[in-house]
């Protein structure tokens, strides 16, 4: 297989399973297994995957597919311009939670 056909069975099957964003979750999975970036699936799409990587991709989609976070299954999540390291263990950093962070260092800075 190569990279336009995983990326469309992944797709589909996230579609299948009524999980949002399916487009975007089958690059960022796939682009995380290779190392590359999204736009590197788009020049490359004729590109012949191995086993392995078609392997971890199919068991990554189906993860997903049980609703399983994207974030904990590629073991990162940016937050407020960072970064960081997630896994089951740690709660996911939401986008309000970087609204309520910029609201405390507001407030700081102006009591001290």
């Amino acid at each position: 297989m190569n990279i336009k056909q995983i990326l469309k069975y992944g797709i589909k099957r996230l579609k299948e399973n009524g999980i949002k964003d399916p487009i975007l979750k089958s690059k960022i999975v796939l682009s995380n297994i290779i190392k590359k970036n999204k736009e590197y699936l788009i020049i490359h799409e004729d590109e012949e995957l191995d086993i392995e990587i078609l392997s971890k991709y199919f068991r990554n989609i189906e993860r997903i597919c049980k609703n399983e976070p994207i974030q904990y299954i590629i073991k990162k999540q940016e937050f407020m311009g960072i970064e960081f390291y997630v896994n089951k263990d740690v709660l996911i950093p939401q986008p309000d939670t970087e609204i309520l962070v910029e609201e405390v260092i507001n407030i700081c800075k102006t009591r001290f």
